[in-house]
């Protein structure tokens, strides 16, 4: 187990999009039973989920939410200088994508550009790292771009994964502070026994030419993945209260990752916190892989009141097996904001 506490960084904004193109699992699925259809939508809670256009890679969504989120805190993109892209569906096998969203984004070439190659937990992970470059001033600005394409390595016809995932990307800036109170907490941890229970066996060097196309789709073994979730988050969230010294009232919003509702609803219920506490996007947009836990954060914005911080839980966990999650504060005047790609849009500001 990973455990930090870090302090000198403190988070500016976060900026979220996905495809305008929405997919129903009642009304797009003919093929499959609709009484299985509703059955497996009640029990995920997933009632619609955003496609991208063939031509539209997690990169595209990924640049469009990094070039708002900089107009709308007014960083200059010069003054950037890390860039981490955490996704399991990158543009090409090389060049890394970060290097191409360095010139896409105007970065200067002083900037520190690489990809990260995590899934479900990968938002957590990405803010950890961020955290901990800014801290020993290898960095003084950061944008941690989390997305992924998941419709891009499905198979239509599998029930256990087709009416699950969607689309999406998000960005978020993170920024070095001098103040000492700006203290943020993380646990990481890592079972690869699991590797299995989510994996796409074709398609890179271990399997590269598989004779059967269903290879280079995604394989769930939805039950071993339940089981894993239900025993390994709610430790998760007890060691991250014992490193903070917090107790789940402290915070504002426990944001886990959106693999579907019942089992949010079930985690939060384990560890006695309110359902005002756990923002929720997966009825909209199903399970969005890397960028569940910005796209909650973004939707959900400021909670009420005037205080000029509050606490939150950022929980990720799936694939890998992988799990982690932080405890941080956010200041009220973080830039909070989501759009459609491709359709424009004034954003709203909260709080």
């Amino acid at each position: 187990m990973a455990k930090s506490t870090i302090k000198a960084m403190a988070i500016r904004g976060v900026v979220a999009c996905a495809p305008a193109r929405e997919i129903s699992n009642e009304r797009d699925y003919p093929w499959f039973d609709a009484t299985e259809v509703r059955k497996i939508t009640a029990m995920a809670g997933i009632k619609s989920r955003r496609q991208a256009d063939a031509d539209v890679c997690t990169s595209d969504l990924c640049v469009a939410a990094a070039d708002q989120l900089l107009r709308r805190i007014g960083w200059d993109p010069l003054s950037v200088d890390g860039l981490i892209l955490v996704t399991q569906t990158p543009d090409y096998i090389m060049p890394t994508t970060s290097c191409m969203l360095q010139q896409r984004l105007g970065l200067t070439e002083h900037c520190a550009a690489f990809d990260i190659a995590l899934g479900c937990s990968a938002y957590v992970y990405g803010v950890w790292l961020s955290n901990a470059l800014i801290a020993s001033g290898a960095c003084r600005r950061i944008l941690l771009l989390a997305g992924d394409t998941p419709s891009k390595f499905i198979d239509p016809k599998d029930r256990t994964t087709a009416l699950l995932f969607g689309d999406a990307g998000s960005a978020t800036a993170f920024e070095a502070t001098d103040d000492p109170s700006w203290v943020a907490h993380y646990v990481m941890m890592t079972d690869g026994r699991g590797a299995r229970d989510l994996i796409i066996p074709g398609g890179m060097f271990r399997n590269r030419f598989p004779e059967d196309p269903r290879q280079y789709c995604l394989h769930m073994d939805g039950g071993h993945v339940f089981d894993f979730t239900r025993t390994r988050v709610p430790p998760l969230i007890s060691d991250l209260l014992t490193l903070s010294g917090n107790t789940p009232k402290d915070y504002a919003y426990f944001i886990f990752h959106q693999a579907n509702e019942y089992m949010v609803k079930f985690l939060a219920s384990k560890v006695g916190l309110s359902l005002a506490q756990v923002p929720l996007s997966v009825a909209r947009f199903g399970n969005t892989s890397a960028a569940s836990v910005p796209l909650t954060f973004a939707l959900a914005g400021h909670p009420e009141g005037n205080s000029p911080t509050y606490n939150v839980m950022l929980l990720g966990f799936g694939v890998g097996l992988s799990w982690g999650g932080v405890s941080m504060r956010v200041p009220r005047s973080c830039w909070f904001e989501y759009f459609d790609y491709g359709v424009a849009k004034e954003g709203i500001r909260y709080g």
